[in-house]
């Protein structure tokens, strides 16, 4: 009698052994653990070149906006010998009494403590006739207007209603700015600083009521003059201090006092101080730092020495020349590792760090420590050509 017997490869085909599973699903746990090894350093060097790319488009268009600006500093009194003088103005719009000061310079630094980012003030017209000086008489002969309310000129050519200009004493110690709010005196010369309604060049009273206008053409009428109220608004009925005899400046309809800084330690903004509220912008994400220095031609040679340029104000602001600027971006992606090592410089020297939430640097080691971020310095050199070309 025969006797069955079961081959051994009709066993194996009934299923696969537990070692042959225990197999399988290692070397898929292998093949997972290196898939996911490739995706997160894919994914860390994808979130590296995303934040440094974020960081330098936010670095290039803080730098493009902060040296257009500065190009424009001094526009309308780049040939003023009364620079520095602090002017008086009036606000109607502002918190009683309505007055304040500034000074009348082109770039005004204002120097942080212990490194910290610096502010950058910047004064500039928008006149589309004059950008040179004129001289005042109000002695006689007396025009028919009260003697606080006007400025008698040596021409009044492109000293229209609605332009605002700054007056200084002959002595130029003394300075104000006043609302153009007539040109029509019979001598010719004379242009009005008064209180309450006028017409502005426009030959609109409130240039907001001009409905017959497009909503387009509207917005770009309205985005010409400061105030566009209708009565002035930065007339007060005083001279300010001012005497009866100097030299005019006219700054046009809307002239900048910006103050560009770096607020809530990563946002690069910018306000109109002559508007009220100023209405801060922000410009650019992720600029933690400004940096800004003079460049003084002390000895007059067209050239500037290392001890040429300093934070500190100039002794003689006609021999201002040039600003250079320096601004440091980080980017957002926080590495595992200290990535930057050493504290960013530009010329002027090396950054004051500090820890990302703004306190002193204390190397944690963690999220809070400027080390484990990637950083871009942005700097260049600004000749202010309004002043070179008013010294000329």
């Amino acid at each position: 009698m025969a006797t069955l017997t079961t081959p051994l490869n009709s066993r194996r085909s009934q299923g696969f052994t537990l070692v042959e599973v225990l197999v399988g699903m290692a070397v898929a746990l292998i093949g997972m653990v290196m898939m996911f090894q490739s995706m997160q350093v894919w994914e860390s060097r994808k979130r590296t070149t995303t934040g440094g790319s974020d960081a330098q488009v936010s670095g290039s268009i803080a730098l493009f906006s902060l040296e257009r600006d500065l190009k424009m500093a001094g526009f309308g009194f780049g040939n003023a010998t009364a620079m520095n003088c602090t002017v008086s103005a009036y606000d109607s719009t502002r918190s009683a009494p309505g007055t304040f000061t500034f000074p009348m310079v082109p770039v005004l630094i204002g120097d942080g403590a212990a490194g910290a980012p610096d502010s950058i003030t910047v004064l500039y017209g928008s006149g589309t006739t004059l950008s040179s000086s004129q001289s005042f008489n109000n002695l006689t002969p007396l025009p028919t207007v009260a003697n606080d309310g006007f400025k008698r000129t040596n021409t009044r050519t492109g000293l229209r209603p609605g332009d605002l200009m700054i007056a200084a004493d002959s002595g130029n110690a003394v300075c104000g700015l006043f609302e153009i709010t007539g040109n029509a005196n019979a001598d010719g010369l004379t242009v009005d600083h008064g209180t309450g309604a006028y017409l502005n060049f426009t030959n609109n009273q409130n240039v907001t009521a001009q409905t017959m206008l497009s909503a387009a053409a509207l917005a770009r009428l309205q985005a010409q003059f400061l105030n566009n109220s209708g009565s002035a608004r930065y007339n007060d009925g005083t001279a300010k201090g001012v005497g009866s005899a100097g030299s005019l400046f006219n700054l046009g309809t809307f002239p900048q006092l910006n103050v560009w800084q770096i607020t809530n330690r990563r946002f690069l903004t910018v306000g109109n101080t002559l508007a009220n509220p100023p209405a801060p912008t922000e410009v650019a994400e992720g600029i933690i730092n400004l940096q800004a220095e003079y460049g003084v031609d002390t000895n007059g040679n067209g050239v500037f020495d290392a001890s040429e340029w300093s934070a500190a104000a100039p002794a003689n602001w006609q021999k201002l020349r040039a600003i250079r600027i320096a601004l440091l971006a980080r980017s957002q992606q926080y590495e595992k590792t200290a990535v930057t090592t050493v504290a960013p410089a530009w010329a002027g020297g090396a950054f004051t760090m500090t820890n990302v939430d703004g306190t002193a640097d204390t190397a944690p080691g963690n999220a809070n420590d400027w080390r484990h971020y990637r950083y871009r310095v942005y700097e260049t050199v600004i000749p202010l050509r309004n002043i070179i070309w008013g010294m000329s």
